[in-house]
């Protein structure tokens, strides 16, 4: 009874912690979660995305064509609650918060440890990495609850086949769910078959998995039809390793300075085969740093708190602990935990933006098992070895209390201050001021110095979505390969310069950067601090 009650406050700790002022907190709404919300609106309203396409796998959007089950999971909550910011986010805290609710099962299905299914699932619930991307529509925080609960249906699978069928069905739905899923699921179901492989391959087994073969091909049949139309591979082929020509320059400077670079030996030791598995050893390596983990975290400012890794400082000697136990006692299943923790960063690493907090989301998983493992584990050993351990164990949780107040601190009051730009804020107040002012203006000018402006303004509006699929038109890709909106109704998305600031009748939105102290501004919009200024407004 001890333990539920133990579980059930771990369980609404962590919905709490996500859920808590979330229209609020991220301090914004980023390009990729109005994309998600006004094309769950478009469906709503026209049955068709915001290009016009029906019931679309993959969501073309800024030509990253996103995988679209986080789309159809926010749909209700856009019927219901509207279009807003707790419909795009509300599908994340739920899936966020069932995650810890399972990791509890997982873990204590691998290790029959109580204690440490508790200590995995607390870790998880109050985790700076997992919290983040909880509180946000991120598709990468959906597709590791699919992730996780497929690893626990595997092993339930394991007593009652009947269960493998439900394993497939969610493996596949993280795949249809991230991108980053569609590399280190199958890694995984590999892990899983190899070190099972005994207990799956069985003869009482073949029917059953005969029948899962079948129905897990069924269900993919239209994301490998993506892949061959190209869809399934678009993204990758803009932020993938082979898009960064910097691996392909260094061979050719590296052969230019041979007496003769086109020679064999040049050829053998420089070639774009080495210098790009070079290039992906070190973006995966990158993952496992100190820097990355504990001290700084990831670079993009959307994903990252101010002075704070993925993870406490203070769990640093226990993921050592937790190493060191694992290696010492090698508890049963603690092999597959090891395979996912080496998996989990390769489709992050095969990307040129590395570390990446975001599509290396499912490494959280293993490390706080390992995490708690240590903490368990040092527990019961201080325990037998010194009266002392009250004391170090009520040292510990002092620690731990002041970093995880450091990082909720840092999180709701100098994240915003700090990062003002990262969520895009000011687009909400601007279409305020836009709803009442639109109708007097022939054009309305909007700078696109922030990310995908035309969406946000798209969804703040609430524009027609089916007025929206006849006049937007993409751009051409960027080096990216993202496109965008640079015009639609009237709406001219781009560079604020002199030319549009003579235009008759016409309102203007800029920065301050393009707009000068010396025009004539009629409106200001603020980021969160209240000081820094997002969006000058001028009119003609």
């Amino acid at each position: 009874m001890k333990k539920k009650i133990i579980l059930f406050l771990i369980i609404f700790t962590a919905f709490v912690l996500r859920v808590w002022k979330i229209n609020d907190f991220p301090a914004g709404l980023n390009a990729d979660e109005a994309a998600i919300g006004y094309n769950a609106y478009s469906l709503i309203q026209t049955g068709k995305d915001e290009f016009g396409h029906p019931w679309p796998i993959n969501f073309q959007s800024f030509n990253d064509f996103k995988p679209g089950l986080y789309f159809y999971l926010v749909l209700p909550f856009v019927k219901i609650f509207g279009l807003n910011e707790l419909a795009v986010r509300l599908p994340s805290v739920l899936l966020g918060t069932l995650t810890v609710v399972i990791l509890y099962f997982l873990v204590y299905e691998l290790f029959n440890s109580k204690p440490l299914a508790l200590s995995s699932s607390l870790l998880l619930a109050i985790s700076p990495w997992h919290l983040h991307f909880s509180r946000g529509g991120w598709e990468s925080n959906a597709a590791v609850f699919f992730i996780v609960l497929g690893v626990y249906l595997f092993y339930l699978g394991l007593q009652k086949p009947k269960y493998f069928v439900l394993c497939a069905l969610s493996f596949i739905l993280s795949m249809y769910t991230y991108h980053s899923a569609r590399v280190i699921t199958p890694l995984l179901l590999v892990g899983l078959a190899f070190f099972y492989r005994k207990d799956i391959f069985s003869k009482e087994n073949w029917k059953l998995l005969v029948i899962t073969f079948l129905f897990a091909g069924i269900v993919l049949v239209p994301l490998i039809k993506t892949f061959i139309r190209g869809a399934g591979t678009s993204r990758f082929s803009g932020v993938g390793i082979f898009a960064d020509q910097g691996p392909f320059w260094r061979v050719n400077e590296l052969r230019g300075q041979h007496k003769n670079p086109n020679s064999l030996i040049p050829k053998i030791l420089h070639n774009q085969y080495f210098e790009y598995g070079v290039q992906f050893a070190d973006n995966y390596l990158r993952h496992f740093n100190g820097d990355f983990l504990f001290i700084v975290g990831d670079e993009i400012q959307r994903n990252r708190v101010p002075e704070m890794g993925q993870l406490y400082l203070v769990e640093f000697p226990f993921l050592v602990l937790g190493f060191y136990f694992f290696f010492r006692k090698r508890p049963k299943n603690c092999e597959f935990v090891f395979w996912w923790l080496a998996v989990a960063p390769i489709a992050s690493a095969l990307t040129f933006q590395s570390p990446h907090a975001i599509r290396a989301l499912n490494m959280v998983v293993p490390l706080v098992i390992i995490t708690g493992y240590g903490i368990v584990q040092s527990y019961f050993w201080l325990k037998e070895k010194s009266k002392l351990y009250f004391v170090f164990c009520i040292l510990y949780f002092v620690f731990y209390v002041w970093n995880f107040g450091y990082y909720l601190h840092q999180y709701y009051v100098h994240y915003p201050k700090i990062y003002p730009s990262a969520w895009e804020y000011g687009f909400k107040d601007l279409t305020g001021y836009l709803k009442e002012k639109q109708d007097n203006f022939d054009k309305i000018y909007v700078t696109n110095k922030y990310d995908q402006p035309y969406i946000l303004l798209a969804f703040y509006l609430k524009y027609p979505p089916a007025d929206f699929q006849k006049e937007a038109k993409l751009t051409e890709r960027d080096i990216f390969g993202f496109s965008t909106i640079d015009h639609f109704g009237r709406y001219y998305f781009g560079p604020i310069d002199q030319n549009k600031s003579k235009e008759p009748n016409s309102l203007i939105i800029g920065t301050p950067e393009e707009i000068p102290d010396s025009a004539t501004i009629v409106k200001r919009i603020y980021f969160r601090d209240g000081k820094t200024e997002a969006f000058r407004i001028t009119e003609n």
